[in-house]
């Protein structure tokens, strides 16, 4: 019986799911409405590119009756020269150090292991998926696609990858096999949505290589499975190389879809095409390397969880490199040492994170659930680099390093605790981190670009940030995400100004949404000082986001920060001639307790420390807004598509001409 058939079919009162809604769409717009904005988006979109651009995607588009032609009949695929795995020589270690794994999680649901998926469903919104010739279907027609991440998520196979490496992984080798197979089944080539993201390919062969010790025995011995696979995963690299994302869409989409590539053809090196491929692959990940990530270790599309999840991805190409005998280049390990430094600086010391920028909770690739990508990217890069004090995030193995770096791990030993942090000034990035003596507060501060490539896609209207921890956790705190596809409305608060710690004129952001990853008017920042003296730092910055009002406004913050105490002392100076409402706001972690708000002051209970914010200005109003809906206030997303209240401080003035507000923050133990 084919695998695909033998699946059993787990109820779906199994599956764990919030209330349905159905958020596609503001209720205020008709359909003439959102057809117009669709033509803005499309004209806007058109803007960003260069002439150069414009010619690739046109030769792109006159491929599609070629396509069209594949898709009704599905290319010969040349012969493959399989042979079984050998696994002295293959690049990932088979291990079974994981935990025992009872559910697969998709975001916000929980799956039994064993579910069979409808590789065409959103779960979420119970809402199925158009299947139809893969490059007529736009996956930001919510009409079609539904929520596209909860459709492409499970397809990414993260799930069995974990499953190969956890502790009962050997029960789980039969499932893993059924699922590629029942995949393999419901996606032909070119069919449907699968087909539609060369990143999704990408991820998917990445979890292939990484799980095909567990289930070799079973490649090996059904041979009808083995050629429907091998036959796939041809088809996958050969569309990634046709399809890489470049020019303004060169994000963190060609990271993964170049290591796809590479790790694809290193793992299944089956046809005389995988060696191109893996040159092409690796000369354009030296390239990117270099292209998306600063000098000084940042990743350039000013989001957190991007800087991570391309880290996972440079260290895996790395990783599979240097374990086949192929090193990259010192350029490229340079980069990743610096992504690691910066990690290094801004965590806390239980490895808590500024989090800024968008974030849907992608990992570049996953062998258990049960480690973070701060644990799994510092401790691979502390032993692939031997740098002690990377490894104090995670005191035992990762499966990541047991997987691909195992003849390493004995250095884990060797972790070093409370070295000085090597850098404060990230001048690429356009960020500060500055700390106490003891290292027990710090802040960064955000004077940098909106994000990468003339669409800024993953980046926030944060201009002029703050954020600060006190001992192990952030206490001023970015907003989230929340959403990509759904919810347009909280889509925009949460990238917009309000949603982060700096200010706002006239209820505008100080960018322009024009579309879910798109803007049509960028703020640009400068630095203007960072002095360090007489145990003080002070950082002072501009940006010109407001120069488009009718009566243009400069935005310029001061901030200083006591390396004693961790007090914080900010003045926001508003260039202008004009009446104008200016706000500041300042978010809190969901811990934080308000305890009381008036004009001028606030108390903050933080862990038994009472925070105290202050101004001497008095022509300001205070308050605490918390879970506000309108105006949507008080929120922060700590995970894709879940939010939660929290206290947000909102600080209002009406000024008159040129004017500064000042605002303290003390620490009290």
């Amino acid at each position: 019986m084919p695998f695909h058939k033998s699946l059993h079919h787990s109820s779906m009162n199994s599956v764990r799911m919030t209330a349905i809604q159905t958020p596609w769409r503001d209720k205020a717009l008709n359909d003439h409405d959102i057809d117009v904005l669709t033509v803005r988006w499309y004209l806007l979109r058109l803007a960003s590119m260069k002439p150069a651009e414009m010619l690739w995607r046109a030769r792109s588009a006159a491929m599609l009756p070629v396509d069209w032609i594949h898709w009704k009949r599905t290319p010969a695929v040349p012969k493959n020269h399989w042979t079984p795995v050998c696994p002295e020589s293959y690049p990932v270690k088979l291990h079974n150090g994981g935990a025992p794994i009872e559910n697969i999680q998709v975001f916000d649901l929980d799956f039994p292991v064993g579910f069979e998926f409808d590789w065409h469903r959103d779960y979420r919104y119970q809402r199925q998926v158009e299947r139809r010739f893969a490059c007529t279907l736009n996956i930001r027609d919510t009409g079609a696609v539904s929520d596209v991440k909860y459709v492409w998520e499970p397809s990414r196979h993260q799930y069995l990858s974990t499953l190969a490496f956890a502790a009962n992984a050997e029960q789980h080798a039969g499932y893993i096999v059924r699922s590629i197979d029942s995949w393999l089944y419901a996606n032909p080539y070119l069919y449907g949505i699968h087909w539609t993201s060369s990143l999704e390919m990408a991820e998917r062969v990445l979890s292939w290589a990484l799980m095909y010790p567990r289930i070799a025995y079973h490649v090996a011995s059904d041979e009808d499975f083995r050629r429907r696979w091998l036959d796939s995963i041809y088809l996958h690299l050969r569309r990634i190389a046709h399809k890489l994302s470049l020019h303004s869409s060169a994000n963190n989409h060609l990271i993964g879809e170049l290591n796809g590539l590479f790790v694809g053809s290193s793992c299944f090196d089956f046809w005389p095409d995988c060696s191109g491929w893996r040159n092409l692959a690796r000369a354009l990940l030296e390239r990117e390397i270099r292209l998306q990530i600063g000098e000084d270790g940042v990743n350039r599309e000013q989001a957190m969880s991007y800087h991570l999840f391309t880290m996972e991805l440079f260290l895996l190409a790395f990783a599979i490199a240097r374990n086949t005998g192929c090193p990259f280049s010192e350029g490229y390990a340079h980069r990743l040492r610096g992504m690691a430094g910066f990690l290094d600086t801004v965590a806390t010391s239980s490895g808590d994170l500024p989090w800024y920028g968008d974030s849907d909770d992608a990992r570049g690739f996953v062998l258990s659930t049960g480690e973070t990508a701060l644990e799994v990217t510092t401790q691979l890069a502390g032993l692939l680099f031997d740098e002690p004090k990377w490894l104090r995030f995670r005191g035992t193995p990762t499966e990541a390093s047991r997987a691909l770096a195992p003849d390493l791990l004995p250095n884990l030993k060797q972790c070093v605790q409370n070295l000085p942090t090597a850098r404060h000034h990230f001048p690429d990035a356009g960020l500060a981190c500055v700390l106490t003596y003891d290292e027990s507060v710090r802040l960064l501060m955000d004077f940098g670009p909106l994000g990468f490539t003339s669409t800024a896609a993953h980046g926030h209207a944060d201009a002029l940030s703050v954020w600060l921890s006190i001992d192990d956790k952030y206490f001023l705190v970015d907003a989230g995400t929340y959403a990509y596809h759904s919810y347009p409305e909280w889509r925009s608060y949460f990238r917009g100004t309000a949603a982060h710690n700096t200010a706002r004129v006239d209820g505008r952001n100080q960018s322009e949404i024009a579309g879910r990853f798109l803007w049509s008017s960028k703020a640009n920042t400068r630095l203007l000082r960072f002095d360090e003296s007489l145990g003080r730092v002070t950082i002072e910055a501009e940006h010109d986001g407001y120069m488009r009002l009718f009566d243009p406004v400069t935005h310029r913050r001061t901030v200083c920060f006591d390396r004693a105490s961790g007090n914080v002392s900010i003045e926001d100076a508003f260039q202008c001639t004009s009446r104008h409402e200016v706000e500041q706001f300042f978010h809190l972690h969901e811990e934080a307790i308000v305890l009381c708000v008036r004009d001028g002051e606030a108390e903050v209970d933080w862990h038994g420390r009472r925070i105290v914010f202050s101004s001497p200005d008095r022509n300001a109003r205070w308050e605490s807004v918390a879970g506000s809906e309108n105006p949507k206030l008080g929120w922060r997303s700590r995970r894709f598509n879940e939010k939660q209240p929290i206290g947000t401080l909102r600080i209002r003035a009406e000024i008159d001409g040129p004017s500064t507000i000042r605002t303290h923050l003390r620490i009290n133990s």
